[in-house]
């Protein structure tokens, strides 16, 4: 047992107890207000990236390039991200990663003060930023894990939940509002933040690992990423977690573009399916509130599968919906269990996974789902083309059932017959 878990078995477990305790963190605290910062600003220059390329090029196809060629970019490094993480120093990493991105998403500000935007350099921008994510990311992960008491991390996974629904509440209209007043403030916002979120890291006392005697270097890349994939494919839950997240994310990315569709079938204007797609973030802020009280108090098995199912039903009910307020309020209903769910499978996670490995493990875990993410939309919005918003709805709601179905027949959710604080290591 490591020193972190020791002191988690002296830490009281009552919810708000933990939350005070958890923000005595100096560690915690200061990188967490650092990090809300960076995806502050990420969220800024996101809305900018297509409004600005909109300005220039007037090409509603051109606008989505950054986004996609961002994703692209992610995949391409995620799982080096993660071996890189279980061999090399997570705080330089951590360091390294924003100070790039600051230095990238700074020639943007200097392209539109100059007056030469182009395409080209805004969709490099966009793939530059989403590589150095990806490189990241199993950084992340791992020295969350060891900042944060065990006892502790359900409530820090519920607060995470609550600041990312948050800042994509307020994170567009605050985008757009900043473009409109001048183009370049949005991304010189994000380059700031991106500086901030580096800050925060090297603030941190907590040794962020690996541990010497934890490094690889001689071992081939190759053979250390493969190394993460072995470990969910002998761990019954890690390998229906990840079949899990992978299918449910690219159903509810189809949901979302669903919804849209539906909203406009209804004779919805563009004020009408912005509010009615802020009411899922509303429900996701919400759900974030609950989450941490809820996964310590309902065993986590039964919480996967009453999730699964009452998301399934949602679907169906959204695909039924006769106005646009009740889709929204479905949608925020499905948005408030993914709080909770999310904080079940990230404790598990953190808790299950051995150091050494939490870079690629978790970095595979995240690759897999990313990987498929794309195709929910891209069916749906064929589907929806093809046989009408409300039948391809339908469809997306027969696979969200199929998922719940699998909850009851998979072995390796028995793990989570406990709730997550009496989980141990």
């Amino acid at each position: 047992m490591t020193a972190i878990e020791d002191t988690a078995e002296q830490i009281p477990d009552h919810p708000a107890t933990t939350s005070r305790l958890l923000w005595r963190n100096r560690d915690y605290t200061g990188w967490w207000i650092a990090g809300s910062v960076s995806e502050f600003g990420t969220a800024l220059s996101t809305v900018a990236f297509p409004l600005l390329i909109l300005a220039v090029t007037g090409s509603a196809a051109r606008a989505g390039f950054v986004g996609s060629a961002e994703g692209i970019g992610a995949l391409a490094t995620m799982l080096l991200g993660g071996a890189l993480a279980d061999r090399f120093s997570r705080r330089t990493i951590l360091i390294a990663g924003p100070l790039a991105q600051a230095l990238v998403v700074s020639t943007v500000v200097a392209a539109i003060a100059t007056d030469h935007v182009n395409i080209a350099h805004l969709t490099a921008v966009g793939f530059i930023q989403g590589a150095v994510g990806g490189l990241a990311g199993g950084a992340g992960f791992a020295a969350l894990r060891r900042v944060v008491p065990a006892s502790q991390l359900p409530t820090a996974f519920a607060q995470y939940q609550g600041r990312m629904m948050a800042i994509r509440l307020a994170g567009p209209t605050s985008g757009g509002f900043l473009f409109a007043l001048a183009r370049w403030v949005p991304f010189l916002g994000d380059a700031v933040s991106f500086l901030v979120g580096a800050l925060g890291v090297v603030l941190i006392r907590t040794p962020l690992g690996p541990d010497p005697d934890e490094r690889k270097p001689g071992e081939p890349v190759i053979t250390s990423i493969r190394a993460g994939f072995d470990f969910i494919r002998g761990n019954a839950y890690l390998r229906f977690l990840t079949a899990w997240v992978a299918l449910a994310n690219a159903s509810i990315a189809g949901m979302f573009l669903l919804v849209i569709v539906l909203v406009r079938n209804h004779h919805g204007s563009s004020t009408l399916v912005g509010a009615v797609t802020s009411l899922g973030a509303v429900g996701g802020l919400a759900g974030s509130l609950f989450s941490s009280r809820i996964a310590r108090r309902v065993p986590g098995r039964r919480l996967v599968m009453a999730v699964s199912w009452l998301t399934a039903l949602g679907s169906i009910g959204i695909a039924l919906a006769p106005w646009p307020w009740a889709i929204g309020a479905l949608l925020a209903v499905m948005m408030f269990l993914i709080g909770p769910i999310n904080v079940v499978f990230e404790t598990y996670e953190a808790r299950m996974i051995p150091d050494a490995l939490m870079g690629r493990v978790s970095s595979a875990i995240n690759f897999s789902a990313a990987s498929i993410r794309w195709l929910g939309p891209l069916a749906a919005g064929y589907l929806a083309a093809t046989i009408g918003s409300t039948p391809a709805t339908l469809v997306v709601a027969s696979v969200l059932t199929a998922i719940a179905v699998s909850t009851h027949i998979a072995r390796g959710l028995h793990v989570l017959n406990e709730p997550v604080d009496q989980v141990t290591t």
